[in-house]
């Protein structure tokens, strides 16, 4: 339900179309992946998909905080990728429905449990002819365990990836959450990933860390991929997921931090995960995601019509 009606005002909820838009026209296909079977601690991630929906469609078409009109973008809804019992045949499932996704179009992912990232990245470089992609990746923990068979759970995925992924243009920002080793760090950080933890980034500032994180990811990537696992924000925004964080980004730090990214280097697609509508009554953390979401379409959108090049982007016209 829209909170007013106010001809002057466009609406996501009006701005949904069959197909890719014409020319001129910035298509964002979503895909909904209610998926929740490797969750690592409580369930419930399956649900987050249609939540974030919901709240994205509450919004208008303008991003007020960054001035950034959405007059003339659309959305194309891609329904939902197939889960099944087997984790297996639902990776699979998954990684088919992005290879699928409509050429032109930007894929924006809702999740969801983070083992999903796996499949998205897999099926994007297939779809991509096996481009080398960069990853920035907004989450408080690792996800880089060991996977034991029969075992598997969304603290994988990033280990997972490893025939796939080059480490020395990942960059992992907000780790936080005290459940490692300092093996871990060690093996991420010899590997080539960027890593920042919420102290450093702190202590650095966001201005200093995008740009840092813009050159890492960037240098002789043909494209880079954000996912956001929602943990990565304090859980007094973000309570509803599945191991919340009390030490995570304020939300409007990771909304603006999506946002200069994805106006400041190529994007090639983004995932949000983790949101749980179950462990989230009031729908606050849905409502971060939304706006996350929001804040990347804008981004792009701004990257279009000022051919930002790698750095903070400037502002948009409205």
């Amino acid at each position: 339900m829209k909170v007013v009606q106010d001809p002057s005002v466009g609406w996501i909820a009006d701005s949904w179309v069959p197909e890719p838009a014409p020319d001129g026209l910035t298509t964002f296909s979503v895909l909904r992946m209610p998926f929740d079977h490797a969750v690592s601690h409580r369930p419930g991630a399956r649900f987050g998909p249609d939540s974030i929906l919901k709240n994205l469609n509450e919004f208008a078409l303008y991003c007020t905080d960054k001035r950034v009109s959405l007059r003339d973008v659309r959305f194309l809804d891609l329904g939902e990728s197939d889960a099944f019992h087997s984790l297996p045949d639902t990776y699979r499932s998954a990684a088919a429905a992005v290879q699928a996704i409509p050429v032109g179009t930007h894929p924006v992912f809702l999740g969801g449990d983070h083992s999903l990232t796996d499949p998205i990245v897999r099926g994007l470089q297939r779809r991509a002819g096996g481009a080398r992609f960069g990853l920035i990746d907004f989450d408080a923990h690792f996800d880089s365990r060991d996977p034991l068979a029969g075992r598997e759970h969304s603290g994988h995925w990033m280990r997972t990836l490893a025939d796939v992924l080059d480490y020395t243009v990942v960059a992992q920002l907000g780790i936080s959450s005290n459940l490692y080793s300092e093996d871990y760090m060690q093996r991420a950080e010899s590997g080539g990933v960027l890593v920042r933890t919420m102290y450093d980034i702190r202590r650095q500032g966001w201005r200093e860390t995008v740009e840092e994180v813009v050159r890492h990811v960037s240098t002789g990537t043909d494209g880079v991929y954000i996912t956001v696992d929602i943990d990565c924000v304090d859980q007094a925004f973000a309570s509803g997921t599945s191991v919340p964080n009390p030490s995570g980004f304020l939300a409007h730090e990771v909304i603006d931090a999506v946002y200069e990214l994805s106006a400041a280097t190529d994007v090639v697609g983004l995932d949000i995960m983790e949101v749980s509508p179950p462990l989230d009554p009031s729908d606050n953390t849905a409502r971060v995601a939304a706006y996350l979401a929001l804040n990347h379409v804008a981004g792009v959108v701004t990257r279009q019509r000022t051919g930002a090049t790698a750095g903070v982007p400037a502002r948009s016209a409205p």
